[in-house]
């Protein structure tokens, strides 16, 4: 009995802050890469950041947990969140390469670190997964298709941005 726990002693709670802090500096570099900067760019690149963010991460879970229904009834659904989190830890140090590479090197080379970022973090979501016991190809498949159409769509978003 756990007196004084609304959840069991066993269940860790998923943070998912680090991977939206990723998000949010990519967001940040985006204004810092064209040839003019403006405020405005800085406010919607660093909203469409965060919504491709969310989008990345949601996606991921819910077609992860829909494409795995056993573990998900063992688990609780808690395993998707769990692989996606620990998944998208492997955007850091790409964001952290893209920082140094535009203040160290002076490079204007977000969105290729930014799409490598989403690209590795998804496809490792997926072995995330297998390692908890899932199988077949869907869970390396889903998660690089997803992370190839929120990469491409973030892309073309940016080249819209004032």
């Amino acid at each position: 009995m756990n007196l004084g726990y609304a959840g069991s002693a066993g269940q860790k709670t998923v943070k998912f802050w680090p991977v939206y802090l990723c998000f949010l500096v990519f967001g940040i570099l985006i204004p810092f890469s064209k040839p003019e900067f403006s405020w405005m760019t800085l406010l919607s690149s660093m909203f469409l950041a965060l919504v491709m963010g969310l989008l990345a991460v949601n996606m991921l879970i819910m077609l992860l947990n829909n494409g795995n229904p056993v573990l998900r009834a063992e688990s609780g659904g808690q395993f998707a969140r769990e692989a996606v989190s620990t998944g998208m830890l492997f955007m850091i140090p790409f964001t952290v390469l893209a920082v140094l590479a535009m203040v160290v090197l002076g490079w204007d080379a977000v969105m290729p670190f930014a799409s490598a970022a989403i690209m590795t973090a998804a496809a490792t979501a997926g072995t995330e997964v297998m390692k908890k016991g899932a199988q077949g190809m869907k869970n390396m498949m889903i998660p690089s298709a997803i992370a190839f159409l929120v990469s491409t769509g973030w892309m073309m978003l940016v080249g819209l941005l004032p």
